[in-house]
C-alpha cells in the first residue's frame, strides 16, 4: 500500500519528534522527582544522625547500644520509641501525612521540629493548623540564641563550675534583652532537701532534669545579684531556620524529663544536646560522655565557629568592688556608716564634703545596702526605708558619672587553661628518688594558671597520683636499689574557697578535701581522709590609695582532719588545729606558702605539722612547670620523726 511510502513534512516530523521527547523527559523527570522524594526509605532515615538528635539517642553500652535520653512516655508515639528508632519513624510518618485535622490536633502541632525535619523527603505533606503553637511562637518571638554563662560559684554545689542558659533574643535590638525568654534545664529537685542531700542526688542522678522557658530577667537576677556572679553572654551564629527549629524543639521537650547527672547529663550537656538537634552543622554533645564542664561546652561551641559576639555583665558584688577601690578610706568609712544609719546624710560634716566625693559615697552605700539585703537575705522594712533614704539623697545631687567604666576581666573564662590536668614530676622523697605521674578528671586547683578563673578558688575532683620509686638502703648502695610502684594519692573532692574581705563584703573562707593520701614518712601506708575547715582571708596590697601592687592573699583556716588506717593502733585519729598561709596568683608566676599544725583529739595520739612551699611558672596557656617542696614532722609522748619532699613537675592542661 502507497501509504507507507510517502514523505513525511519536515515540520510535521519535528512537530511529532518534540511530542516524543516532551512525553519521554515528563516520564523521566517524574520518575527522577518521585525517584528524589522516596530515594531514602524509613530504615535510611531512620538510621540518620539528625533523626537521631530530634529523638536525643545516644549510646548507652560499651556495646553501642542506642535509646532515647527522654523518659517521658509522651516524647513517643511508638510504644517501643524510646529503644527503636525504626519504629518511631514508621509512626510518626503515618500521623504527619493525616490531612483535614483539627487546630491543634496533629501530631505536626505536637513535633514541630521533627516535621519540619522530615517533610523534606515527604514534601506532599500538608502543613495542619496549631495556633497555639504559633502563638506561643509569637510570644518568645525568638530571632537569635544567645549563649549565657553565670560565672563559677563556689558556695553552691549546683554552680561550683558555673552553668549555662539560651536566651531568645528578640529581632528589635532596642528593646531590653532582660525581656527577653531564656531556656534553661536543670535537676527538679526537692526544695525541703540540704545542700548535702542536694550534691548525693546530684552525683548519683537522684532527681529528674527538666527543661524550661522563663523571662530572662529571673535568671539574672538569680545569678547576678543573688550570687554575686559574672555573666558572660555569646551570641550564636545560626541561621533564622536552625533557629526556628531550636524553639520547635523547645516545644517539644518541654515539661519532658531526662537524666540529671552532675558531671555528665547536666545543664551544659542537655543544651548542647537541644542544639544538635536543631541544626545538622551542630554535633557536639557526643564529645561530652564522661564529664560536661560548662567552660567546655562552650568551648566546643567555639571550636565549630557557631559563637559571635561575646558581652559581659558584671555582677553586683565586681560593681561594689570596682566602685570601692575608688574610694580613699574615709569615703569607705562614711560609706559603710550612712548605710547603718542614714541620718548621717543631714549631718553638717558629711555634707561639707565636696559635693562628687558625696555622690561616691551614696552610690557605694546603695550598692552595699542591696548586698546586704541580697547576699545576707537581711530583707527588712527597715532596710526598705533605708534604701529609700539612700536614692533620695543621691537624686539630689546633679553629677552623674562619679565612677569610671566597669572593667571587664583581661582574660575570659573560657580563655583559662583546659579542665582535664595532667603531671609528670620528678623529685626526692627522703633517701628515695621518684617519679610521679597524676591525672586530673576537673577543674582547678589554687596553684594553677589563674586567668579566668575565680581568685582564691579551688575545685579539684578526680585526681590520681601513681608513684614509682627508686628505694635504697641506708648504706646508699646501688646494689642494694629496688623499684615499686604505688598509689600515691587520690583526691575524691577537694574544694577551698579564700573570699578575701573587706570593707563590705566579708565573706568566711572555708574548704572539704576527702579522699586518699600518704605521710612523707618511710614506709607510711595509704589513709582516708576527710578534712574541713574554715576562717578568714584578706588582700595584701602595696602602695598608696591611688595605686597598689597585688602581693596576693594572707589567709588562716581552723581545720578538723579525720584519718583511718590500718597503720594506725587506734584505726584511726581525729585531729583539729590551724593553717596560715600566703597565696600569689600572678598570670606569669604563681607561689603557695602554708603550715598546719593539728594535735591529736581522739585516737591515735601524734601531733601533725607541715611547712609547704609551692611556686609554678606559665610556660603556655595550657603548659605549667611547678616546684614543690614539702616538711612533715609527726610528734608522739616528746619523740618526732619527719620526712621531706621535693619535686620540679610539668602541667599540661588539656
Amino acid at each position: 500500500m502507497h501509504i507507507f511510502n510517502r514523505q513525511k513534512s519536515p515540520e510535521k516530523l519535528g512537530r511529532k519528534h518534540f511530542s516524543i521527547l516532551f512525553i519521554i523527559s515528563t516520564v523521566i523527570f517524574s520518575s527522577s522527582s518521585f525517584s528524589n522524594q522516596k530515594s531514602n526509605s524509613i530504615e535510611e532515615i531512620s538510621v540518620m544522625q539528625q533523626w537521631q538528635h530530634l529523638l536525643h539517642y545516644r549510646s548507652h553500652s560499651v556495646l553501642g547500644f542506642m535509646e532515647s535520653e527522654n523518659d517521658t512516655d509522651s516524647f513517643f508515639v511508638s510504644p517501643k520509641g524510646k529503644t527503636d528508632l525504626n519504629a518511631e519513624l514508621k509512626a510518626e510518618v503515618e500521623l504527619f501525612s493525616l490531612n483535614g485535622q483539627p487546630d491543634n490536633e496533629s501530631l505536626q502541632c505536637r513535633f514541630p521540629a521533627r516535621y519540619q525535619w522530615l517533610k523534606q523527603f515527604y514534601p506532599e505533606w500538608q502543613d495542619q493548623s496549631c495556633s497555639e503553637l504559633d502563638d506561643w511562637k509569637a510570644e518568645v518571638g525568638a530571632h537569635k540564641l544567645t549563649l549565657i554563662f553565670p560565672a563559677s560559684y563556689l558556695n553552691s554545689p549546683s554552680s561550683m563550675y558555673g552553668h549555662t542558659l539560651i536566651r531568645l533574643d528578640r529581632e528589635d535590638e532596642t528593646k531590653s534583652k532582660l525581656l527577653s525568654y531564656s531556656v534553661n534545664f536543670a535537676a527538679n529537685a526537692d526544695p525541703t532537701d540540704n545542700e548535702l542531700v542536694f550534691s548525693y542526688k546530684g552525683l548519683a542522678g537522684g532527681y529528674p532534669g527538666v527543661v524550661s522557658i522563663l523571662p530572662y530577667y529571673a535568671k539574672v537576677n538569680e545569678y547576678s545579684h543573688l550570687e554575686h556572679r559574672d555573666v558572660w553572654e555569646y551570641q550564636l551564629n545560626l541561621s533564622e531556620q536552625e533557629v526556628e527549629q531550636f524553639v520547635n524543639h523547645i516545644w517539644e521537650t518541654k515539661e519532658t524529663e531526662f537524666d540529671y547527672f552532675f558531671f555528665d547529663e547536666n545543664c551544659s550537656y542537655r543544651l548542647l544536646a537541644l542544639l544538635d538537634a536543631s541544626s545538622e552543622r551542630i554535633d557536639v554533645a557526643k564529645n561530652f560522655s564522661l564529664k560536661a564542664m560548662p567552660i567546655d561546652t562552650i568551648r566546643s561551641l567555639i571550636e565549630i565557629d557557631k559563637v559571635g559576639a561575646v558581652e559581659y555583665r558584671a555582677s553586683s558584688g565586681v560593681m561594689l568592688n570596682q566602685q570601692q577601690e575608688q574610694l580613699t578610706e574615709n569615703q569607705k568609712d562614711w560609706a559603710k556608716q550612712i548605710t547603718e544609719a542614714p541620718a548621717l546624710i543631714n549631718s553638717a560634716e558629711f555634707n561639707q564634703l565636696p559635693e562628687f566625693e558625696r555622690a561616691q559615697i551614696l552610690e557605694v552605700s546603695i550598692s552595699y545596702l542591696r548586698y546586704l539585703v541580697v547576699k545576707k537575705k537581711q530583707n527588712s522594712p527597715e532596710n526598705r526605708k533605708k534604701s529609700l533614704a539612700l536614692l533620695s539623697a543621691r537624686s539630689r545631687i546633679p553629677v552623674q558619672d562619679v565612677f569610671d567604666p566597669i572593667v571587664e576581666p583581661d582574660i575570659r573564662d573560657d580563655e583559662g587553661h583546659f579542665t582535664h590536668r595532667a603531671t609528670v614530676a620528678l623529685g626526692q622523697q627522703n633517701n628515695d628518688e621518684f617519679i610521679d605521674l597524676q591525672m586530673r578528671m576537673a577543674y582547678h586547683e589554687l596553684m594553677d594558671l589563674p586567668d579566668g578563673f575565680i581568685r582564691g578558688g579551688q575545685i579539684e575532683m578526680g585526681a590520681l597520683t601513681l608513684r614509682g620509686i627508686n628505694k635504697y638502703a641506708r648504706s646508699g648502695s646501688k646494689e642494694d636499689e629496688a623499684f615499686a610502684l604505688q598509689l600515691q594519692r587520690f583526691s575524691i573532692i577537694n574544694i577551698l574557697s579564700l573570699g578575701s574581705r573587706d570593707h563590705f563584703q566579708q565573706p568566711i573562707s572555708w574548704r572539704v578535701n576527702t579522699g586518699f593520701d600518704r605521710f612523707i614518712l618511710e614506709g607510711s601506708d595509704l589513709f582516708a581522709h576527710l578534712d574541713v575547715g574554715g576562717g578568714y582571708s584578706f588582700d595584701v596590697d602595696f602602695g598608696g590609695e591611688q595605686s597598689t601592687t597585688d602581693l596576693g592573699q594572707v589567709y588562716g583556716l581552723l581545720e578538723a582532719r579525720l584519718k583511718a588506717s590500718g597503720q594506725f593502733d587506734d584505726g584511726y585519729q581525729l585531729s583539729a588545729g590551724a593553717q596560715v598561709g600566703w597565696l600569689y596568683q600572678g598570670s606569669q608566676w604563681q607561689m603557695n606558702v602554708y603550715g598546719s599544725w593539728l594535735p591529736s583529739v581522739l585516737g591515735e595520739d601524734f601531733d601533725y605539722q607541715d611547712t609547704v612551699v609551692a611556686l609554678g611558672s606559665k610556660l603556655d596557656k595550657n603548659l605549667q612547670l611547678r616546684l614543690e617542696a614539702k616538711k612533715q614532722w609527726l610528734t608522739a609522748s616528746g619523740n618526732s620523726i619527719d620526712g621531706d619532699s621535693l619535686s620540679l613537675g610539668l602541667n599540661w592542661y588539656f
